[in-house]
């Protein structure tokens, strides 16, 4: 079985009870997050290994979020599904992260919350990102400090051609970096 495909069935697997198990931990990575950029003027908004959704369904809540394109990628059939029940007026596709079916330049902030370090060439999700990313887009990644450093996060951002506004080191497990294009 291949690296993504064992992904897709870990998580399909556990769909049902990660809201349980990481609601609170992940609300501290989403405050992290909204703390650090405006979702408000933003007409397009991507989350990208969005698991259930939640974090596009807080900010549609905070920012009002009628009349903005909101959409949530997730490789996991089973996240996505309970996405959809959680949040029938938001938009989520299955669709592997590498090879994303958006068009170039349509949105204005990208997110990637501990998605990037459970992939075998997280760079190719990085360049995903920055090419459906608007000319002032921010792209937000966030990983897992425990599997990655801060070191290696920059690196992978500078590879991809992409420049890094604001870096932190969150309380909970997270380092992470808002972005544009170079």
């Amino acid at each position: 079985m291949d690296k993504k495909k064992a992904i897709a069935t870990r998580y399909d697997s556990s769909a049902e009870i990660y809201d349980n198990r990481y609601n609170e931990i992940q609300a501290h990575k989403y405050q992290e997050i909204l703390s650090r950029v405006d979702f408000s003027e933003s007409s397009g908004i991507i989350d990208i290994g969005c698991g259930t959704g939640t974090f596009l369904g807080l900010i549609k809540q905070s920012v009002n979020g009628n009349g903005k394109q909101l959409l949530g990628v997730d490789i996991s059939h089973e996240m996505i599904k309970i996405a959809h029940e959680k949040f029938p007026d938001i938009d989520f596709i299955v669709a592997d992260s590498d090879n994303l079916p958006i068009k170039d330049g349509t949105f204005e902030r990208i997110i990637s919350v501990t998605h990037l370090q459970n992939l075998p060439e997280p760079h190719n999700t990085v360049k995903e990102m920055k090419r459906i990313s608007t000319k002032d887009a921010s792209v937000v990644i966030s990983i897992l400090r425990k599997t990655w450093t801060q070191e290696e996060l920059q690196e992978l951002i500078k590879k991809s051609d992409l420049t890094i506004d604001d870096e932190w080191i969150a309380e909970v497990e997270d380092i992470g970096a808002i972005c544009h294009k170079s």
